[in-house]
């Protein structure tokens, strides 16, 4: 089986009939491309001649150069390479350069202000309001110059992500809570294990505290992560298996 295949270059849209012939024999399929690659898919016997080469291609010419022009001006916009944003969280300002924290701080102070003008300058409750003041003041002066992000709503965001700029708002304060949490759980175990090998009646110190010995092992309780690893070592922190009751199911 002979064919006759017109083969039309890429980006053009009519074939160029007097540029190139093909006659194949073959069995299969021809696949189309440009001139200057023509491949058959399956059996086939592909001969092209060329008869005429007087086409203009200063079009497709001029049609990359300006292609390849725009190409270089993407690369070097800043759509294509954004730089990095100044604030280090998004959607997030400095609490001191944010609006909404300074009307936020206006508003408590003038709420705080007007209580004041009921009672007389020397009053007690006026004091007291005096001194409330002093502490919003502090408070958000303490948050503005901290390093502290506020939202739109112009209130303190803590971030938990372990940004060491951040560290403060969260990682420090959950140390000091963990410390803290097993310093409580260290000195009530240590309670349980005294009056379970010295009283006699275990269940009744339970109820009613021994108020002396509770104060001697809280603290020593201070020292609870030292004390833990110690028993771990002994193998006295970790009860055995054996040992641990089972209610009935």
């Amino acid at each position: 089986m002979a064919s006759s295949v017109t083969l039309t270059p890429a980006g053009l849209v009519t074939p160029l009939k007097d540029l190139a012939s093909c006659k194949a024999s073959f069995t299969g399929s021809v696949a189309r491309g440009p001139i200057v690659s023509a491949s058959v898919i399956g059996k086939a016997k592909v001969t092209c001649s060329v008869k005429d080469e007087k086409s203009d291609v200063s079009g497709s010419g001029k049609q990359i150069a300006t292609a390849l022009a725009l190409a270089a001006v993407l690369s070097t916009s800043p759509l294509a390479f954004p730089q990095d944003a100044s604030a280090d969280v998004a959607g997030l300002t400095p609490c001191k350069d944010s609006a909404a924290f300074a009307k936020r701080q206006d508003k408590a102070i003038k709420k705080l202000t007007k209580r004041l003008d009921k009672y007389a300058a020397d009053s007690a409750p006026a004091l007291a309001i005096n001194a409330t003041i002093e502490k919003t003041k502090r408070r958000f002066d303490f948050y503005g110059s901290h390093g502290l992000l506020c939202g739109t709503d112009g209130l303190p965001h803590l971030i938990v992500d372990g940004d060491q700029a951040h560290l403060g708002e969260f990682v420090y304060p959950g140390i000091l809570f963990l410390y803290i949490a097993g310093w409580i759980g260290w000195v009530g175990r240590s309670y349980l294990i005294e009056i379970k090998a010295t009283a006699k009646k275990p269940a009744e110190k339970e109820i009613i505290i021994d108020v002396p010995l509770a104060s001697r092992l809280a603290w020593r309780g201070f020292i609870w992560p030292l004390a833990a690893v110690s028993e771990f070592r002994n193998g006295k922190l970790i009860e055995d298996a054996s040992n641990i009751t089972v209610s009935p199911r």
